[in-house]
C-alpha cells in the first residue's frame, strides 16, 4: 500500500511545531491509515506529489497582501520568506485541487490568498491571546449547524483554545463562516459552495494544541485525512 503524503506547510524540529506532525500522525493511526508527513518548509519540491496539506499557525501575515498597513505598530512575527513560500504552496494546492486544513495563521492566509482581509489587531484580542501564565486561552464558540466544524464539534456550541491577535476581516468570497466567538470574531470557514470541490476546513484555534479527544480537537485531524484518502486512489 502506498502511504497517503501529507504536507505540512511549515513544521520546523522547534517550538510548537512538530505538534502537527504528532496530532497528523496520531489521526492516521486512530483511522488505520498509513500517512507519510513532510515538512514542506524543509521540503518545498514535495508539493508536487502530496495528496493534502495542512497550513499551519505562526507569525503575522504581511499586511501589504491584504492592502493594509501597520500604523499601529501591532503585527508581530512577520517572515516575508515564509508569506512567498506559503502563498506558492496555496497556488499549487489550489491548481492540484488538494484537500486544504487551514490553523489559526493558517486560516488568516487562505483568507487573504482568496481575495479576503485580516483584522491587524482585534479589539477583544485580550479574549483571545494566550495567559499570563503562557497557556493558551481558552472561549467558547457556536456552529452552524450542518457545517463540516459542526459535524465535528457535534454540537451547536463548544469550547476551544485560542492564541492569536489578529483575524479575518472581509471573508473571501468563495467562503463562508460556520464558527464564530461570542465577539463575533471568524472562528472556521469552509466554500460557500462545496459541490464538486476539495475539502477545504480553515479553524482559527489550534487543534493541535488540545487534547486530542476533545471534540474540535483530533476529530478536525480525522475528517482531513479521511476527506484525502478519499480523493485519491492508491493500492
Amino acid at each position: 500500500m502506498i502511504p497517503i503524503r501529507v504536507g505540512i506547510s511549515y513544521a520546523p524540529q522547534s517550538g510548537p511545531y512538530p505538534r502537527y506532525i504528532e496530532a497528523t500522525q496520531s489521526a492516521a493511526a486512530r483511522l488505520g491509515l498509513d500517512v507519510e508527513v513532510i515538512d514542506l518548509s524543509a521540503r518545498p519540491e514535495e508539493a508536487a506529489t502530496i495528496d493534502g496539506i495542512i497550513f499551519t499557525g505562526g507569525g503575522d501575515v504581511a499586511p501589504a497582501r491584504f492592502g493594509k498597513d501597520d500604523e499601529l505598530g501591532r503585527c508581530e512575527g512577520i517572515k516575508l520568506s515564509r508569506d512567498d513560500h506559503e502563498f506558492r504552496l496555496c497556488e499549487i494546492a489550489c491548481a492540484r485541487e488538494l484537500p486544504i486544513l487551514g490553523i489559526c495563521r493558517g486560516e488568516q492566509l487562505l483568507n487573504v490568498h482568496f481575495g479576503g482581509t485580516l483584522i491587524t489587531h482585534i479589539a477583544t484580542a485580550s479574549d483571545h491571546v494566550k495567559n499570563a501564565g503562557g497557556e493558551d486561552a481558552e472561549h467558547e464558540i457556536t456552529t452552524v449547524p450542518g457545517s463540516v466544524v459542526a459535524q465535528s464539534a457535534s454540537a451547536e456550541r463548544a469550547e476551544v483554545n485560542s492564541s492569536h491577535h489578529q483575524a479575518v476581516d472581509r471573508l473571501a468570497e468563495p467562503f463562508v463562516a460556520t464558527a464564530r466567538a461570542n465577539d463575533g470574531t471568524i472562528e472556521a470557514f469552509e466554500w460557500a459552495e462545496p459541490e464538486g470541490k476539495p475539502f477545504l476546513l480553515a479553524v482559527q484555534w489550534h487543534p493541535e494544541r488540545m487534547n486530542q479527544s476533545d471534540a474540535l480537537a483530533g476529530p478536525i485531524f480525522e475528517q482531513f485525512l479521511k476527506a484525502v484518502a478519499g480523493s485519491r486512489s492508491y493500492a
